[in-house]
């Protein structure tokens, strides 16, 4: 049998070290961490508010075609409501739309911005927050049904 060469006994090792760390790290427990990471969204929200820092925007910066008092926009049952989102020197920033308890309403953004991409909720289950780009926004709510005892829907702006 010929004799090793210094290189081929090097190769063997590096091999051999190479299983040897692979059966140490299964035995050990290695653990895949991608099921326990949050969701892609999730960081990416995280990512934007540590980032961008949006801010939010000035009740003195909405203008509705409804009855739009303390934040808490006020319209009929079956009814509609445009919001005008003013333009602003901020470069974004966020609204926060908030349902009120037994208003059911459906919520729709489009932002004047290019390019952009429309929001719409229906029905808007949980609050959310919209960015708002620096050219200002259009909302349109619809109150879908509203309690019995209050025929009215709200929606709070923040």
């Amino acid at each position: 049998m010929p004799e090793l060469k210094p290189l081929h006994v090097v190769l063997i090792l590096a091999i051999v070290a190479i299983v040897a760390l692979y059966v140490l790290g299964v035995g050990l427990g290695a653990k895949d961490e991608s099921s326990r990471r949050d969701s892609p969204t999730q960081s990416a929200q995280e990512l934007r508010e540590r980032f961008i820092k949006p801010e939010p925007v000035d009740a003195s910066e909405l203008a509705a075609t409804c009855a739009f008092q303390e934040g808490v926009l006020v319209l009929p049952s079956g009814g509609s409501c445009r919001v005008d989102v003013k333009a602003s020197d901020t470069r974004m920033r966020s609204l926060e739309v908030v349902p009120r308890p037994l208003s059911v309403v459906r919520v729709s953004l489009a932002s004047r911005g290019k390019p952009s991409v429309p929001a719409k909720f229906d029905p808007l289950k949980e609050a959310k927050k919209l960015d708002v780009a620096k050219e200002g926004a259009d909302l349109e709510v619809t109150c879908l049904s509203a309690p019995p005892q209050r025929p009215i829907c709200e929606l709070g702006l923040r």
